[in-house]
């Protein structure tokens, strides 16, 4: 006797281990200086997430960015530089219910893919939250905190805030 089944369980989709989605949206400098960022594209990404237990994620993303860098020199030079940033994100996710989310990490990597390769030392903490508006369809917003210094003999931080969209399949 034989048997074939075509079609997975609801459960068996339910306890599905990993996950893949997009996201988009826009980031926006957190703190004051001399550096005046304007963002040219919003970021877009693709991530991943493998289930820990009912309640905790851990997730992967690799991001795409563009920004427009305008610096003002005393002496009134002004340079611009354009810039594509690659990230990647580490997070720890964790789930209250099935809408919202907690989340904390750091990036893993943050590379410039234009200019200079400093941005290879990078060091980020991010905090964030997300809100399912539909089984697919989220909400995101984050923190993102730079630990190391940008410029030499000052304390600027490089933070940011970002909001999203994005969409699990």
């Amino acid at each position: 006797m034989f048997s074939l089944q075509a079609q997975k369980e609801a459960e068996q989709l339910k306890d599905k281990k990993v996950t893949f989605g997009l996201r988009t949206g826009y980031e926006f400098q957190a703190n004051s200086s001399d550096l005046n960022y304007t963002l040219s594209l919003p970021y877009i990404g693709v991530l991943s997430y493998f289930k820990l237990s009912d309640n905790w994620r851990l997730q992967l993303e690799l991001n795409l960015r563009s920004e427009k860098r305008e610096r003002l020199f005393s002496n009134g030079f002004k340079e611009s530089i354009d810039e594509l940033y690659l990230t990647v994100p580490l997070l720890l996710k964790y789930h209250f219910n099935e809408k919202t989310i907690v989340y904390t990490g750091t990036q893993v990597l943050s590379a410039s893919l234009m200019n200079d390769i400093s941005g290879l030392k990078k060091w980020n903490g991010i905090l964030g939250i997300e809100y399912y508006v539909s089984k697919s369809i989220f909400l995101d917003t984050r923190f993102r905190h730079g630990f190391e210094e940008q410029k030499p003999n000052s304390n600027f931080r490089d933070n940011r805030i970002s909001f999203g969209i994005g969409y699990k399949f």
